[in-house]
């Protein structure tokens, strides 16, 4: 049994750091800022207050399922109710949740190829089996794909727009065609939200508002982690209908009792700040330009501008064939022992011959990275464009 690959490059960058070299990580599936003073202020009062020392409810506090409630109603058009939702320990738990509610032990649940490897961890976890399903060359599923790979156990396919590592939205078209194909089918659909607050192209469309009519075959799973720079609190949920959240209720109230009330006021005061995610996307967006203009300026790098997300994806097969790399695992090796920079290997997400590049960081680290970047993979007598760019900005 291995652990999920991203970790190990992040555990291998600590133990560096440890022994004193100035690593810079690239690698991680998390914004670099810390969570606002909103959220920080709104626990400590939580902390302060005796009500939260205590057991809660299973399903989640009330006043937070509420507004979880019309944030998703915001999101698919439809109406939701607090009774709607199941709070749990961040979306990776959600999506735990909700294949345990939907399958047997053998089923099986298509995801996306490439694509976060979470999502088959999850569905492995819960006994089932992921399949997956090859994405075109938009790093987008597609209904006949999908097709494809189902069989009489398929339950459900995990749907993400903007999708990790790729930051493919999917467009209303490709919604469609995809939510026929799983009405026609009886096929679940689990719409993974996490990094819906991160779309430069403004295409994003969540299924449901595209299908209404998949509502009672829907998951709707979201979070706080990546918007409001909360992935250390673990506050997630899902949206669903009645009989899936009964079933995650009963599995948080026998195994975890209920996630922690403290951390569910500090996601209550993130929710009411419209704010931050609106920040955050504006910096995104400018350093998402930033770092591929970069990547691109090095031979042997191919990078497409994600529609979304908080990652580059540049195919690095020309550089690993003219440098004699035999993998982007290698190449992720040497960056992080003779660079001190961490970045992905695209093998941790079915995608051989990629890296992932995180630019959910400040923007001195970011520069100093490209500064990296240049000097190890490109011509020796380059100077940063990058940092002359910014000190005239």
């Amino acid at each position: 049994m291995t652990d999920n690959p991203i970790f190990a490059v992040a555990a291998k960058a600590e133990a560096l750091r440890a022994q004193g070299a100035d690593v810079i990580t690239l690698a991680a599936g998390e914004p670099q800022a810390a969570s606002s003073a909103v959220v920080v202020e709104a626990a400590v009062a939580a902390v302060r207050d005796p009500a939260t020392h205590h057991y809660g409810t299973a399903q989640g506090d009330p006043a937070l399922r509420a507004l979880v409630a019309t944030v998703v109603s915001g999101g698919t058009g439809l109406p939701w109710s607090a009774g709607d939702v199941q709070i749990a320990l961040g979306a990776k738990h959600a999506l735990f949740l909700t294949v345990q509610a939907l399958m047997d032990a053998g089923d099986e649940v298509l995801v996306a190829a490439p694509g976060w490897p979470g999502h088959a961890e999850v569905v492995t976890a819960a006994d089932g089996v992921a399949v997956p399903v090859a994405a075109d060359d938009e790093f987008r599923i597609s209904a006949e794909a999908l097709d494809r790979c189902r069989t009489p156990r398929t339950r459900a396919v995990i749907l993400s727009s903007p999708g990790n590592p790729t930051g493919a939205v999917y467009p209303e078209s490709r919604l469609r065609q995809i939510a026929d194909w799983a009405q026609q089918h009886g096929i679940w659909v689990i719409n993974d939200d996490i990094y819906r607050a991160f779309d430069y192209t403004g295409t994003y469309w969540s299924i449901l508002r595209v299908a209404p009519q998949l509502r009672g075959r829907t998951v709707v799973v979201g979070g706080v982690s990546k918007e409001h720079a909360m992935t250390g609190w673990r506050i997630g949920w899902l949206a669903a209908p009645p009989e899936i959240i009964a079933s995650a209720r009963l599995h948080v109230s026998r195994t975890i009792t209920h996630v922690p009330t403290v951390n569910q006021r500090a996601a209550l005061a993130a929710l009411g700040d419209t704010r931050t995610p609106v920040e955050a996307a504006s910096c995104y967006r400018r350093r998402r330009a930033l770092l591929v203009d970069a990547l691109n300026g090095i031979d042997g790098i191919d990078c497409p501008l994600p529609d979304g997300g908080m990652f580059a994806f540049p195919d690095v097969s020309g550089l690993l064939r003219d440098r004699g790399w035999s993998s982007s695992a290698d190449l992720a090796t040497w960056l992080l022992d003779t660079a001190h920079l961490a970045v992905v290997p695209g093998e941790a997400f079915n995608a051989p011959g990629r890296i992932r590049v995180c630019f959910a960081v400040d923007d001195d680290t970011l520069i100093t990275a490209i500064e990296r970047l240049q000097t190890a993979l490109g011509p020796a007598e380059q100077e940063s464009a990058v940092r002359q760019t910014e000190e005239t900005r």
